[in-house]
């Protein structure tokens, strides 16, 4: 729904990349045609300058690495990936004030932010049975006790229904 709400192609493509490579809003607004990959079968990974100047690789779903090689045209390679229509790149604070109206107009919580995308992106990756090393690494986490926060509580499961019921008492 919010991605249909986006004002614009370029828009509704800055959020599939942000939400389907878990970026942070500065790592998106920073990403040049240099930093986006062609791999084999279609893939398309993310060269991402992360916090403390680590670089590391995102390899996006491969409808979103479509949509993004699209949206390329005849950008050079140090060209911004989501140019601002001044020229240049995005700014953080035009992303969270798009994001804003694409989300008012979507009716959800306008207060959603660039960084929601992150969250979701880790939650809804977890659910889906991600492990969590490879989510700390897509989103650059140093410690996987901060990935380990988008673990939330799932009342209809329990570790303790994988277990043996032999070992019971009957």
């Amino acid at each position: 729904m919010l991605v249909r709400s986006a004002p614009s192609r370029r828009d509704r493509i800055l959020i599939e990349v942000g939400y389907g490579g878990g970026l942070r809003v500065s790592e998106l607004v920073a990403l040049t045609w240099s930093d986006v990959i062609e791999r084999e079968g279609g893939k398309v990974q993310l060269s991402v300058l992360g916090n403390g100047h680590k670089r590391r690789e995102v390899l996006l779903p491969e409808v979103v690495g479509r949509s993004l090689l699209s949206l390329r045209g005849d950008a050079g390679a140090n060209a911004p990936v989501f140019a601002s229509p001044r020229g240049g790149h995005l700014t953080e604070r035009a992303v969270n004030y798009m994001l804003k109206r694409a989300a008012a107009n979507a009716g959800i919580n306008p207060k959603l932010s660039a960084h929601w995308l992150r969250h979701a992106h880790a939650s809804h990756a977890i659910d889906r049975g991600a492990a969590l090393p490879v989510v700390q690494s897509t989103l650059g986490h140093g410690n996987i006790a901060v990935t380990s926060g988008y673990l939330h509580a799932r009342p209809g499961t329990s570790s303790g229904l994988s277990l043996d019921p032999g070992v019971f008492l009957q």
